[in-house]
């Protein structure tokens, strides 16, 4: 609320201007608490940027101080080949393979024999036998069961007169049972297979299925009908099919080691199968994804990611920099001027500062002698507080040999990290010493608010009061000014 000190009508420049004088002199208080506000504003600004900073150094803390997956137990994988990619995880051995890539896993393919698109046989089969109920077996694993399937039940009673016709009438009865199965939950849309109607040549069809699951273990699988109408078509028969006769396109076998459905490749001289093209159980905490069947041997080498710990570390020294900085400007006190930062009265800000860097640079206790401190990993501390990664080669070093002390150097019981994120916590978790501060500021802020008002009201009625006052003098002055001018007239 502001103190209006305008021109009071009826009132003479004079008076208005001593009206103006007394309530600027009376105004002082107010304006030192309008002072007092900003600063605490401006404080409470510092300590909300100090918040922001501290969380982020907080975020930083907790993924180093995570012993359960440390960010120096990454893997970095060089292959350098078109026939297969390689990834790893935290556990996987450090180590050199050779593969070789002989096999792509592939989709299970069944085809019918050959028919003349315009011939009736097919019409005098069914004409025959009736009505034609037969299954398809579908692979649907779970997680409890990987080699789990579903037989999906396809009756046809075809409309069609040429062979060309009843095929499409048999594709589309097989399409509404997988698309049933489908609706209702018995298979995942993925695991549908496909089917349709092939021309090879202008007057010729066949009926295709194909999987849409690798290996041998998404193979197709039949249950002829009574009158064998999947034998009539050829498309379940233990055949290689070719250009007239019916079969599979690849050879299915009896399990995963005699299917041409697998994928096969030689690991470290070893010959393994899988069902599919990534194969993540052949070496523990490694993928390996199988591109391109070359049957040329190639290594790949698994290793620690120095590169990636590196990056991690100078995250690290630059948000513990990036606090200490930003504490040393806001608390320091300028000797000459005797000036100081938005939190220079602050003891507790000023001692975090030297807190943060004990933490840092102190040894860590139960670590082996050569990797209990930072500077043992090439870590430095500058005479202003703030950290520097002055020798790489350190820090890859431990990196490549020594990753268990490296990871207990920050993540132990008295890690760098873990007491560097306690002493962090007390202050950037929520209800601690930064939200206790802000809650602080705002309550004297509002104090400082009500003050303000109380002043404005008061000047308020002051200015009323000298209104009154000096309207009252000059009516007296006129008053009197009046009477002596009758009294002169009188006399001359």
């Amino acid at each position: 609320m502001g103190t209006s000190i305008g021109p009071s009508a009826g009132l003479s420049p004079q008076y208005q201007r001593l009206i103006q004088r007394t309530l600027r002199i009376e105004r002082q208080p107010k304006l030192e608490l309008q002072n007092e506000r900003q600063q605490k504003k401006n404080t409470k600004s510092v300590v909300s940027d100090l918040d922001s900073k501290l969380s982020s150094l907080q975020s930083q803390l907790s993924t180093l101080a995570d012993s359960s997956s440390s960010p120096f137990d990454d893997r970095n994988v060089d292959a350098g080949t078109e026939a297969f990619s390689v990834s790893a995880d935290e556990t996987a051995s450090t180590g050199s393979h050779s593969l070789t890539v002989d096999r792509l896993a592939s989709e299970d393919g069944r085809v019918s024999k050959t028919y003349n698109s315009g011939g009736g046989s097919l019409r005098t089969f069914f004409d025959s036998n009736g009505q034609q109920t037969f299954s398809v077996g579908v692979s649907s694993p779970t997680d409890g069961n990987p080699d789990a399937r579903e037989q999906i039940s396809v009756t046809v009673d075809p409309s069609g007169t040429t062979n060309e016709e009843i095929l499409g009438n048999i594709q589309t009865a097989v399409d509404d049972a997988l698309q049933t199965a489908v609706d209702n939950g018995t298979i995942s849309s993925d695991e549908r297979p496909n089917v349709s109607v092939v021309n090879p040549t202008s007057d010729t069809a066949r009926l295709s299925l194909r999987s849409s699951q690798k290996g041998y273990r998404g193979r197709l699988g039949f249950s002829d009908s009574g009158s064998g109408l999947l034998s009539e078509l050829q498309v379940n028969a233990g055949q290689e099919a070719n250009d007239s006769q019916g079969g599979y396109l690849t050879k299915v076998g009896t399990d995963e080691g005699s299917s041409k459905l697998t994928s096969e490749f030689t690991l470290d001289g070893l010959t393994l199968n899988r069902n599919t093209n990534e194969v993540k159980d052949a070496l523990d905490g490694v993928t390996i994804n199988l591109d391109e069947a070359t049957g040329t041997e190639s290594s790949f080498e698994v290793t620690a990611d120095e590169e990636g710990a590196q990056s991690i570390v100078e995250n690290f020294v630059d948000r513990v920099n990036e606090v200490i900085s930003f504490l040393r400007e806001k608390t320091k006190i300028n000797p000459g001027s005797g000036e100081g930062g938005e939190l220079s009265d602050d003891t507790t800000f000023r001692r975090l500062s030297r807190q943060l860097r004990t933490d840092a640079t102190r040894p860590v206790d139960g670590q082996p002698e050569g990797l209990n401190t930072l500077a043992d990993i090439g870590i430095e501390a500058n005479r202003d507080g703030t950290l520097k990664l002055t020798d790489e080669d350190a820090l890859r070093t431990a990196v490549r040999e020594n990753q268990g002390a490296l990871k207990d150097l920050f993540a132990g019981p008295d890690g760098v990290a873990t007491r560097m994120k306690e002493r962090v916590d007390q202050y950037a978790d929520t209800g601690g010493l930064l939200d206790d501060r802000q809650d602080s500021i705002d309550s004297s802020i509002d104090r400082i608010d009500d003050r303000i008002d109380g002043l404005d009201k008061r000047l308020q009625r002051r200015e009323q009061q000298l209104r009154e006052q000096y309207a009252e003098v000059e009516s007296t002055i006129r008053s009197i000014a009046s009477q002596q001018q009758s009294i002169s007239q009188r006399l001359f």
